[in-house]
């Protein structure tokens, strides 16, 4: 029996993944190395073009395909799997254009032929929600053209990004895009997911004491070093424990807010949205959600949970038994307000560490 490869057999430096996205896409992206283009639906019947239409049912799909080295065939060698960089890919995809974005495995790879999970593609999905819809994106508008990957390329191609630095960014992205993955069933594991990508990007910066705590903090830290016993011992565990997590989270996104956000948001009524006085504070209360559901285990997927009219906070005061919880859920983001939050502090993170080149995309009108 002859050993020699078939021709048609997939050429084992070539990988191709199956990816989908509930909105709709034109275009492909191109490079030496990689391409994402159209996987296109059978047009010869209903399901097909219903797919086509914005709705519940609606996806277009991908390939993404790369190229890689060879590896050698040995007892003992494991053979190469990349179908995680269909993970990477979407996450990325998610980020830039604000949708939704699923990876269903590996068609071929490695030199063999693969069998995709088409689970995710047939769900159903709100087609009215922003990250679902066939229509860009309001705040940090990007055409629906995956020309404009390659403002992100830089990402995937380049060597010399620190490679911890990059790992902290990839694994931002994918809690991004899990959180509007799985929104519609479990809104409040999605709120976590928004929170965690938030703390990964914090995680970035650090900041000193003046910079952080208010002035009344700051005063009564130097009244203990000049008048307490072990002063300087006491105020610096006490500032160490101001300076935060959720310190530092709310400092890292404000900062990363500009005022462009504030203006292009998707709610289209005259209430419902962000505005710049109180944006810190409901920043914070989006924490305090994420402590009161991890801590004890109190629910609030019911009041943050992404609906069609796209409103960034609460309109009313939730009833709820504890008061306090109460005035935190009427603070707090929704789902689709953090998400607008979340993705324009990724964008503009990458942007500012020259990961980005998103100044030259021309926003549709």
């Amino acid at each position: 029996m002859s050993n020699k490869r078939h021709p048609l057999m997939p050429d084992e430096t070539i990988h191709k993944i199956l990816i989908s996205t509930t909105s709709r896409l034109i275009g492909s992206y191109e490079n030496d190395d990689i391409l994402i283009s159209h996987a296109w639906q059978h047009f010869s019947n209903s399901n097909g073009l219903m797919r086509e239409e914005e709705n519940p049912v609606s996806r277009s799909a991908f390939v993404l395909a790369f190229k890689t080295e060879g590896y050698t065939k040995a007892a003992g060698v494991v053979i190469p799997d990349y179908s995680y960089i269909g993970d990477i890919v979407c996450s990325l995809l998610s980020v830039l254009y604000g949708k939704r974005f699923d990876s269903h495995g590996l068609l071929e790879g490695s030199g063999f032929y693969n069998t995709p999970d088409l689970s995710a593609y047939n769900n159903i999905c709100n087609h009215k929600l922003p990250f679902n819809s066939h229509t860009a994106r309001r705040c940090f508008n990007v055409p629906l053209n995956l020309e404009h990957f390659k403002t992100l390329e830089k990402l995937l191609l380049t060597q010399d990004i620190d490679q911890e630095f990059k790992s902290k960014l990839y694994a931002a992205c994918k809690f991004y895009t899990q959180a509007i993955q799985i929104c519609e069933t479990e809104p409040e594991v999605a709120y976590l997911h928004l929170i965690t990508a938030g703390e990964i990007i914090s995680g970035h910066y650090s900041y000193e004491q003046d910079e952080v705590l208010d002035a009344v903090t700051l005063k009564h830290l130097a009244e203990i070093r000049t008048h307490v016993p072990n002063g300087d011992k006491i105020a610096r565990h006490i500032s160490g424990r101001l300076l935060s997590i959720k310190k530092r989270f709310i400092k890292s996104l404000v900062s990363l807010i500009g005022p462009d956000f504030f203006d292009q948001r998707e709610v289209s009524g005259e209430f419902g949205y962000f505005k710049n006085d109180d944006f810190e504070k409901r920043v914070g209360a989006a924490y305090d959600l994420r402590s009161k559901y991890v801590h004890t285990g109190s629910p609030f997927g019911g009041w943050i949970k992404p609906n069609s009219r796209l409103d960034d906070v609460q309109l009313g005061k939730p009833v709820v038994p504890d008061k306090e919880y109460a005035k935190t859920l009427a603070i707090a983001p929704t789902f689709t307000g953090l998400e607008r939050v979340i993705r324009y502090c990724l964008l503009k993170f990458m942007s500012n560490n020259g990961l980005a080149e998103l100044s030259n995309i021309k926003p549709e009108t």
